[in-house]
């Protein structure tokens, strides 16, 4: 289903641009203080090529808004491929900027640095969200329907993968950007993170407050493939 273009934050609860505008103004702040890197995940050579393929096919679907393409099988390519990044973070070229320039209602300039994330990391949650509202302010149709079939296709394949509400029912996410842009997209606060394990696996632990009713709760995000991919690059 295609949300409306009127919802420019196509989250839960629709909000106004400027409610999106103070939420991507806090994100650029929390930047400034970021210590993410840019640097690519490593992994067994040959299971990459093996998958790179793949990747690629399941992106061009992506890039003509495949009504049949699968966002979970998507994402587990992408993790696979040779141009997996488990940071993602806001160190992205391109992205601290296109956050400000939504701050500054700088519509095109956004869209440039929007695209100059796409060119590095096409599944750049974050990257995309920022696109959905530029280019619905720029009066760019065709484009705000393709970054908003990736922020839906994107969030729905997280939603689907637990509640969040234990280690056990965690949501799986695959990059840190991929998280951040999840808890925005809900418009929750986050209070305080913490790294829990199991012998399943190691999980993001946030605790979250919904600013609407005040509620305050943990999330719990599974950051395993992450976290291994990470190891290998070291």
């Amino acid at each position: 289903m295609i949300i409306p273009r009127a919802d420019l934050c196509f989250s839960i609860q629709a909000r106004s641009l400027a409610r999106f505008a103070a939420a991507v103004s806090l994100a650029v702040l929390l930047a400034a203080c970021s210590g993410q890197g840019t640097q690519q995940g490593g992994s067994s050579p040959g299971l990459r090529a093996q998958n790179q393929s793949e990747y690629q096919m399941l992106l061009e679907e992506a890039r003509q808004l495949s009504f049949t393409l699968d966002f979970d099988r998507l994402r587990k390519a992408y993790v696979a491929s040779s141009e997996y990044n488990p940071y993602g973070g806001m160190k992205l070229k391109g992205l601290p900027e296109a956050y400000s320039s939504v701050e500054q209602a700088d519509f095109t300039s956004c869209l440039r640095n929007v695209d100059k994330v796409l060119a590095y990391n096409y599944m750049s949650l974050e990257a995309h969200m920022i696109g959905v509202v530029c280019s619905g302010q720029a009066g760019e149709y065709e484009r705000e329907d393709l970054h908003r079939y990736m922020v839906e296709g994107l969030m729905t394949s997280i939603e689907n993968s637990g509640d969040g509400k234990s280690q056990e029912s965690a949501f799986l996410t695959i990059s840190t950007s991929e998280l951040r842009g999840f808890v925005r997209l809900k418009g929750l606060q986050v209070l305080d993170q913490s790294i829990v394990y199991d012998k399943q696996g190691i999980y993001d632990k946030m605790q979250v407050r919904d600013p609407e009713s005040g509620e305050e709760y943990p999330l719990f995000f599974n950051v395993s493939q992450q976290f291994a991919h990470s190891t290998e690059a070291e």
